[in-house]
């Protein structure tokens, strides 16, 4: 381990508030890293390169200054990780007055490295895992599958067990973030509070799976986790889905509860292989896009339940508006005759009582006889029969990629 300017200045900082003494750290070439006095940044400490070599406390003598670089009066000492000198911590002042805290400081100095050691190898571990979790999910899996799964193994995965992707979509998890880094003006402070929030979330859904912990839980970047979900192959697709629309549902109440942020959550299919993760992964983020235009977020979307919608997914967003322009906004005759919002809940309406007269009136509360006149309004602006099949299929598929292009107020 190797001290940095920075974090030999923290440690400096920090316990010059407690001892209330000018501290020194040396790096191993005995190169003051760290210190209470400025000044002295970047000199070469004779005093400090004595220890190193020797591997043992040097004090300092105001009588002696002038035979040492760079020293001033004080105690000087080893720091020490894993039986190894990695640098020297001194304390100014007259060795007499300053040497019943040396050991205390030494002592101090080590835990703070080691601590921040421990979480320098935390965070790459998590950085790995994070980085081979974004490689399954995205497919780049190599030429080598054994070295991958190998990979995996290494990070504490077993990749050849069957899952299924759920992605989970925090609403507005991203804008919280920035505004938090943001209070905190872009400091360090900031981006630990910005890595707490993350952690708080993923420590929230790992939680649910405490007792499996072969549950894959990853941030993905902007809003959105992804749940790598173990199953069991002997269930069929309708016990499967009740299983993963529970734990959907568990994920999205725990996060409302704990967290108080609202959930939305994509479901994928069982793909064979390691590169069927990748495939599960991309049905899910269908599913979380293509659920969350139709029927809005804070609900649970399966990809096999999208209907026409992951057919919508697949037009073009250019082909969508002149198909609209051409069924529902305008007739052929006159481009500026458009449907208004009364005659298009209307046939929303007609549509989500699979087109009953007797039940669309029903639910918006009118008589039979105007129920009737709307749909023969949209009839004559249109030029499309909401009650004949071919009609009602185009204009379904209109009032749907109206819903999917945002611009829909009676969803």
């Amino acid at each position: 381990m190797k001290i940095t300017h920075k974090l030999a200045q923290d440690i400096v900082d920090k316990t010059m508030k407690i001892l209330e003494k000018n501290i020194n750290i040396m790096d191993e070439k005995g190169v003051i890293i760290g210190s209470g006095d400025k000044s002295r940044l970047n000199q070469f400490h004779e005093g400090a390169a004595q220890v190193i070599k020797e591997g043992k406390k040097l004090e300092i003598y105001s009588k002696d200054i002038n035979h040492l670089v760079g020293a001033k009066p004080g105690i000087n000492l080893p720091i020490e990780h894993n039986n190894k000198i990695i640098g020297v911590v001194g304390i100014t002042g007259e060795p007499d007055e300053v040497s019943p805290f040396g050991e205390v400081i030494k002592m101090t100095v080590e835990m703070m490295l080691q601590q921040e050691f421990l979480l320098k190898e935390l965070q790459l571990e998590q950085q790995a895992r994070g980085n081979f979790i974004h490689d399954l999910i995205s497919g780049r899996i190599g030429n080598d599958s054994d070295l991958f799964i190998t990979r995996g193994q290494i990070v504490g995965y077993d990749i050849l067990i069957p899952r299924v992707a759920l992605v989970v979509d925090i609403y507005q998890f991203e804008k919280t973030a920035k505004q938090s880094l943001q209070a905190f003006k872009g400091s360090k402070e900031g981006e630990i509070h910005l890595q707490k929030l993350k952690n708080d979330v993923l420590k929230t859904i790992q939680g649910i799976f405490a007792d499996t912990p072969q549950e894959i839980v990853s941030y993905t970047g902007g809003d959105r986790f992804v749940v790598l979900k173990t199953i069991n192959l002997k269930d069929s697709d309708e016990i499967l889905r009740k299983k993963l629309f529970r734990i959907g549902k568990k994920i999205k109440d725990t996060i409302s509860q704990k967290m108080k942020f609202k959930a939305t959550i994509g479901i994928g299919e069982y793909h064979e292989d390691i590169q069927g993760l990748n495939k599960s992964f991309k049905e899910a983020t269908q599913a979380l896009d293509v659920g969350t235009r139709l029927g809005g977020a804070g609900d649970i979307y399966h990809v096999d339940n999208l209907g026409v919608g992951k057919l919508l997914a697949e037009i073009r967003e250019e082909s969508q508006q002149e198909f609209m322009e051409k069924t529902i906004y305008s007739t052929k005759n006159n481009k500026e005759k458009k449907i208004n919002e009364f005659l298009l809940e209307t046939l929303q309406g007609f549509f989500d009582n699979n087109l009953s007269i007797t039940q669309t009136a029903k639910a918006l509360f009118v008589h039979r006889n105007t129920l009737l006149y709307r749909l023969e309004r949209v009839k004559k602006i249109t030029g499309l029969d909401p009650k004949k099949f071919d009609d009602a299929v185009q204009l379904r598929l209109a009032l749907k990629m109206r819903i999917y292009q945002g611009s829909n107020k009676f969803k």
